[in-house]
């Protein structure tokens, strides 16, 4: 066979199996952007035992190889490509169960969840492949490395070892076994949690209960009851509906109704998540022993900025502590209020009225509701602002495209467009100003019932150089629960909604800005307590006028944010911040003290034990509020397992960083530039500290932050 002919021959085999992967198994398509409508559960078992397969054969390769002959490229590029197509796969799989769950698609993900954690966990145990990475990073060749190769190296080694490469085989048959009971209470959780928000709903035939609710949200409550074929207003536990009647519903009854049902989620019935707390603390305290650690946050945090579970529980308490004095003269002033305003001395802050109280005790004093502000937050509005925004900091230039979405799997999406998983989805490329395509996004905005709660930002493709050493373009998710629009109005915006979206987007902009060629140390796969920092400073642009000029218009007239009513707003942004700070210092606490002190809690009532401890870290109600330990997803399966504080830590890093850009001019595209080169697009290809230190040339302060949340004596 002659060199061209051998070509075309490999060339049609290379095609044939490429056409097989996008048709049979179209989970595992290399394609940045998947026809969504093709991944339906039917295919999930077929094409990630295929992707297991593969990754298999790419580690046996690897394990294989004479111990003389490794190098770099066919030991750690190796195995950092092994499991491509498997990560492909199972990143779109578990983006799905995140965003259209559904029976079908549930029962598949558990079907293969198992065998995806079995084939992981069996990586660290396979004796071979450990030989061959330990030989190689003990090498010559490996000595003489760059340091971001050496870096890479030292990544790959740690996991092993973290992981307990070095140990006996029964204790890493041990780990394995955790990790596959973790990973299916952690799912169990999630669901409960899910299953019992969407098994409370309420329905009221007219608006004679709903007194004191804004038009907006009462548009909301209709709208969502024609959407589920009633007539009337339907109150959900999803946030657009129980976050308006918490603070703004006249009728007390209602209210203290809604905060029970709430209460419900995880809680109870065949939704209790007890047992699955009470087994994954156990579980993650055993694989903390097994691995050599204290306790499971020493574990957790070994390669964060706070590099154990003592020092990051110090930098709670003494946050505590600082906070503290303003918290209670807060809720003392709140107590006050509402004795006064309903003329009763007797009357008793509690958890149904806490929220609604203050927002009429906000009003009195300052003239103002934050209601005022939805007219000026239209959220077509807000985002194209915020693009303006990123445009005059990093100067790049973002896209819409047309977008497709069919519930037929045999729909062919057009060449013009990108297919989407529903009808709301957004997508967008994303450009430097020559003209260079840097990544795309999708954006999912709105509450649905096969959608998990909250907001978040996934990395679908990471950037990094692919097995032939091309660039691949990041693709990355923005996902919310923001207040929709109705029949009548559009999608209007709280400014705390607002700052979610920017929150978000700047979790996206580190995903899309990083320019390390490996995807382990790329983009937002940094220190866990460092990840926050380019996300939350992106809010502080949320207040700023010469920002919200961008985007703060009426959406009926055009009108920009009157300077009175934004003199207001910042005004009130001091306002009870005592309150919010306690409250997430409270959680951050809470995670720690089950994952720092589990002995403690090892053989009593968990519930009982936190509420002692978390005295002075909440408001101290009539009756026992139960914690939201049961339905905690950051720490029973979303990823903030004893790193719940990181919040408050890139909080101190956000608010110092954030003086650059005030003592710039605010939108600084010199101050973008920096943050830009010296953050968002390093990655962890240095320690965050160092980082920080590049970019504000010293270390954090703390300072700043108090100042803005009012927390200095004046």
């Amino acid at each position: 066979m002659n060199k061209a002919t051998l070509f075309l021959f490999l060339a049609c085999n290379c095609l044939h199996a490429y056409d097989m992967i996008q048709n049979e198994h179209p989970f595992l398509a290399d394609d940045p952007l998947p026809n969504w409508q093709t991944l339906t559960p039917e295919h999930i078992e077929s094409d990630i035992n295929y992707a297991i397969a593969d990754a298999q054969r790419n580690i046996d390769a690897i394990a294989q190889q004479d111990l003389s002959s490794l190098t770099f490229e066919n030991t750690i590029l190796a195995l950092e490509h092994a499991t491509d197509m498997l990560d492909r796969g199972w990143e779109r799989v578990s983006h799905l169960d995140s965003v259209c769950n559904s029976e079908a698609l549930r029962v598949e993900y558990n079907k293969m969840l198992p065998v995806v954690v079995e084939f992981s966990s069996n990586i660290i145990l396979n004796d071979a492949l450990w030989e061959r990475i330990r030989t190689y990073s003990e090498s010559e060749n490996a000595k003489q490395l760059p340091a971001l190769e050496k870096r890479l190296l030292k990544r790959v080694v740690d996991s092993f070892r973290d992981s307990g490469a070095d140990l006996p085989r029964e204790q890493r048959e041990r780990l394995k076994s955790i990790s596959l009971e973790l990973s299916q209470k952690s799912q169990k959780f999630s669901e409960n949690c899910l299953d019992s928000r969407n098994a409370w709903e309420k329905y009221l035939p007219d608006s004679s209960l709903l007194s004191g609710l804004p038009e907006i949200a009462l548009n909301i409550l209709a709208d969502d009851a024609k959407q589920h074929k009633h007539s009337g207003y339907r109150l959900s536990l999803q946030a657009p509906s129980l976050g308006p009647c918490m603070q703004y519903l006249d009728d007390d009854n209602l209210r203290k109704e809604l905060f029970e049902a709430s209460r419900t989620v995880g809680r109870g019935g065949k939704y209790d998540n007890l047992q699955n707390v009470t087994d994954i603390l156990r579980l993650r305290d055993e694989e903390a022993k097994i691995l050599g650690h204290k306790t499971f946050a020493d574990l957790a945090l070994k390669h964060r900025m706070a590099k154990n579970g003592a020092h990051a529980m110090k930098f709670i308490e003494d946050l505590h502590d600082r906070t503290e004095k303003y918290f209670q003269r807060d809720v003392k002033e709140l107590r006050t209020f509402i004795r006064n305003f309903t003329g009763n001395r007797h009357a008793e802050l509690q958890p149904w009225n806490c929220a609604y109280y203050a927002k009429k005790n906000e009003r009195a004093r300052f003239d103002f509701d934050d209601e005022e502000l939805r007219p000026y937050f239209k959220m077509e509005d807000v985002v194209s602002g915020l693009f303006e925004l990123a445009h005059r900091l990093y100067g790049i230039r973002i896209q819409e495209c047309k977008t497709f979405y069919s519930e037929d799997p045999n729909a062919a999406t057009p060449s013009d467009a990108i297919s989407v998983w529903h009808p709301d989805v957004k997508f967008y490329n994303v450009f430097e100003k020559t003209g260079k395509y840097i990544g795309g996004f999708y954006a999912d905005w709105y509450p649905r019932p096969s959608k998990r709660g909250g907001a978040w930002t996934n990395g679908l493709v990471s950037g990094e150089n692919d097995k032939d050493g091309q660039w691949r373009c990041p693709v990355g998710t923005i996902c919310g629960s923001l207040t929709p629009s109705t029949e009548t109005t559009p999608s209007l915006l709280t400014h705390y909604e607002v700052e979610t979206i920017f929150h978000e987007f700047g979790h996206l902009l580190h995903h899309l800005f990083g320019h390390i060629k490996y995807a382990g140390l790329n983009g937002t796969h940094v220190a866990w307590d460092f990840v926050e920092l380019p996300s939350q400073i992106m809010e502080n642009f949320c207040w700023e006028r010469v920002s919200l000029d961008l985007f703060a218009k009426h959406y009926q007239t055009g009108e920009k944010l009157p300077d009175e009513l934004f003199n207001k707003m910042t005004a009130v942004r001091k306002y009870m911040a005592s309150m919010g700070m306690m409250r997430q210092l409270s959680l951050a606490k809470l995670d720690l003290e089950l994952h720092q002190n589990y002995p403690a809690y090892k053989n009593c009532d968990i519930e009982s034990k936190l509420q002692d401890v978390l005295q002075t870290y909440r408001v101290n109600f009539p009756e026992p509020v139960p914690t939201i330990t049961l339905e905690f997803g950051h720490i029973f399966s979303g990823g903030y397992a004893a790193g719940y504080y990181s919040y408050k830590w890139a909080e101190v890093l956000d608010a110092d960083a954030f003086t650059k850009f005030l003592a710039n001019g605010i939108i600084s595209a010199e101050v973008g530039h920096q943050f830009r080169e010296k953050i968002l697009s390093r990655g962890d290809s240095q320690d965050a500290d160092v980082l920080y230190r590049d970019f504000m040339g010293r270390d954090p302060s703390l300072e700043p932050l108090l100042i803005r949340s009012g927390m200095v004596d004046e």
